[in-house]
């Protein structure tokens, strides 16, 4: 069984090849079978996009949710509202202007596919991957929007009391149209597509009776060019936090020991 799982994490990495600047972590932690988790989620990140790799910063804000039919697999949509901001740049032949956006639509939908936890229930491997659109327009007309996905694959730690955490590596892509402040489209991309990605999934114990488990999710990614700038502050790096809580069982008999995380 072990075998086949991980024989299958190997075939849907290899057979996806977009991969996203959004959060992954609602949480990294595999939901049990049968229950969903609920949550919201703020992202903040910095990616440079176009050619000329200008600096670009994305606020995100979304409501989450993840289904589990069965155990180690689970499945998601996300919807909310994002926000860009990309810096001018101005060179010998051409003048790009500066672009703040405010907040416009977006949404989408995820896979997580986890192994079951080896060397007395510590170690395992998570598999997620997220794709969805986005769009963000300001006063004068000019607008950024497109696709971003994403796919993460990491090694994953049970803390027993505590939660889990996750690190890893994770490939995004941005690809969209722009339109500038006189109506002339084009299309743009992220300069670079490859990060490191941590999580960590804390479920704190507020009833110890409960079905129900409460979490918080604070996710990390960068890449060997991360710092501060000026426009767009945010450099090859983002910073994500997502707040929910895993339900109980929806149907069918629990057997054993409850899920604890």
């Amino acid at each position: 069984m072990t075998r086949r799982i991980s024989l299958f994490l190997i075939a849907v990495l290899s057979a996806v090849t977009l991969a996203s600047a959004s959060n992954l972590a609602n949480p990294a932690a595999p939901v049990p079978g049968s229950r969903v988790a609920l949550g919201v989620s703020y992202h903040l990140g910095g990616y440079p996009v176009t050619r000329l790799e200008l600096p670009s910063m994305v606020n995100r804000i979304e409501l989450r949710l993840s289904y589990a039919p069965i155990a180690y697999f689970n499945i998601g949509i996300d919807g909310g509202a994002a926000m860009m901001e990309v810096a001018g740049d101005t060179s010998a032949t051409d003048t790009i202007s500066p672009f703040l956006g405010k907040m416009g639509f977006a949404g989408g939908a995820h896979i997580k596919l986890s192994t079951p936890f080896i060397l007395k229930d510590v170690l395992g491997a998570v598999l997620i991957a997220r794709g969805g659109y986005f769009s963000s327009k300001n006063d004068q007309g000019a607008s950024y929007g497109g696709i971003d996905a994403n796919v993460a694959l990491g090694l994953q730690f049970h803390i027993k009391g505590f939660g889990y955490f996750t690190a890893g590596s994770q490939m995004y892509l941005i690809q969209g149209t722009n339109r500038s402040y006189d109506g002339v489209e084009g299309t743009y991309s992220n300069a670079q597509n490859i990060r490191g990605w941590i999580a960590i999934d804390f479920f704190p114990k507020l009833d110890a009776t409960g079905n129900a488990h409460p979490y918080v999710s604070v996710e990390a990614t960068a890449s060997p060019g991360i710092g501060f700038g000026g426009r767009a502050p945010i450099e090859n790096f983002g910073l994500s936090v997502c707040i929910g809580t895993i339900t109980k069982r929806l149907y069918g008999e629990q057997t054993g020991i409850e899920w604890q995380p």
